[in-house]
């Protein structure tokens, strides 16, 4: 409900910015005072839907300001340098400089946002083609060319940043084209790094395809067949009793595995609420255990997508294994962000559990491999974002388990954005 109000009023917003941007095409047609005001109207609406827009996700601004100061520096001082040049430049042509506050914050705003997408491809399509020493080759070489038919078919230096413009601006639809020649098209190009990155991912896929395909045969399918048999019976109140408790078991056996492959964290509650939640769930799932789980997390604590998500399996699965290998009574959990760097620390009164040890390098003791696949999953997820991923002895007894992770902006932004 709460997700499909805020998808509800994008759109409003959508239709209020398309409605005040077409009005006020329409008004240059049929008179000035028409058009300044409902440019004016325009400009209003822009404001308020962003300020609403900044107030609604307060939490994640500050966090996006907090991680991208340096790149927002750097673009405010180069708009500026810019600024600064073109008003000595052209300071005797008159109103040079009016109306040219809006596109200032306009040019600010752009080059932080493209910095950031850059930064996170890490790279632009032509780059898949073309090597950096390349790609400045063959610039300097167009715009050489560029520069000297217009002189030869005498044109003068106006004509020649023209034709500079009119290449960058192909050389951009070039970019767009090829980014989704690569996206949606089979890639016959590509650099051994990303080749090798989407492998991985490959891989990754088939193991969770496999994963999935067996809980389908071994946990769904025997279930179907048996009550597809039974059907002949069904008239017998047994039988009715005996299907009635398998659809049932089937129904929750498949609500867990969904929640297992894509966890569920609801928006109109806050981080804590949805990890208390989680913490429940997990204990009714294990009714023969009598664990005393204490959660300790901060009400106000904010954690961007998709560290959200990846905190709460990290939560599940450990708390899996408290219930699972460890003969405690109790179990702590907490959780904390301090300056962009999230901690983990879940621990128990139970027994050491060795074997987690020896799949974290811990120890040298040799152990059978399969098991605690989970824990292997989460050293390998921890790692790939640069955290670290501690197993210790608790005291006086049981095991504790410290995670570090920090929190960058890179991927979340994509979610910040939609």
């Amino acid at each position: 409900m709460f997700q499909g109000s805020r998808y509800k009023f994008r759109k409003i917003t959508d239709i209020l910015l398309f409605i005040t941007c077409f009005g006020t095409v329409i008004g240059t047609f049929i008179s000035k005072r028409i058009y300044a005001g409902m440019y004016g109207l325009q400009f209003v609406v822009s404001i308020a839907c962003f300020l609403y827009i900044v107030f609604y996700h307060w939490k994640r601004v500050d966090f996006v300001i907090r991680s991208e100061k340096k790149p927002i520096f750097i673009s405010i001082f180069i708009t500026l340098i810019g600024f600064i040049i073109y008003y000595f430049f052209t300071i005797k042509i008159s109103n040079h400089i009016s109306n040219f506050g809006i596109y200032l914050t306009v040019l600010i705003f752009s080059m932080s946002i493209h910095g950031i997408v850059l930064r996170e491809n890490d790279s632009f399509p032509l780059s898949t083609i073309f090597s950096l020493k390349q790609r400045i080759i063959l610039l300097f070489i167009s715009i050489t060319l560029i520069s000297m038919i217009v002189i030869f078919s005498g044109g003068n230096l106006s004509i020649i940043l023209i034709a500079i413009n009119t290449l960058f601006m192909l050389i951009f639809i070039c970019n767009i084209i090829l980014e989704f020649n690569l996206k949606y098209e089979k890639k016959q190009i590509t650099k051994d790094s990303k080749y090798t990155l989407a492998l991985d991912r490959l891989q990754q896929e088939e193991r969770l395809k496999i994963e999935f395909s067996n809980f389908l045969h071994d946990d769904i399918l025997q279930d179907l067949l048996s009550i597809k048999n039974m059907t002949n019976k069904s008239h017998r109140p047994e039988i009715q009793d005996i299907i009635c408790d398998t659809l049932n078991d089937l129904n929750t056996r498949i609500r867990k595995q969904m929640q297992d492959y894509h966890p569920v964290i609801l928006k109109n509650l806050t981080v804590k609420e949805n990890y208390q939640n989680l913490i429940e769930s997990v204990s009714l799932t294990f009714p023969q255990r009598n664990i005393s789980v204490s959660f300790i997390c901060s009400d106000t604590l904010f954690l961007v997508e998709p560290y959200d998500i990846l905190i709460y399996r990290l939560i599940k699965e450990l708390l899996t294994n408290v219930y699972k290998h460890s003969n405690g009574s109790h179990a702590w959990i907490t959780l904390s962000l301090e300056k962009d760097i999230i901690k983990l620390n879940i621990s128990d009164n139970g027994v050491t559990n060795t074997s987690l040890k020896t799949h974290l390098g811990i120890s040298k003791i040799s152990l059978d491999t399969t098991k605690h696949k989970g824990i292997v999953s989460i050293k390998e997820q921890v790692e790939n974002l640069g955290g670290t991923i501690n197993i210790s002895d608790n005291i006086p007894h049981g095991a504790c388990v410290q995670i570090t992770i920090p929190m960058k902006g890179d991927g979340s932004y994509k979610y910040f954005v939609s």
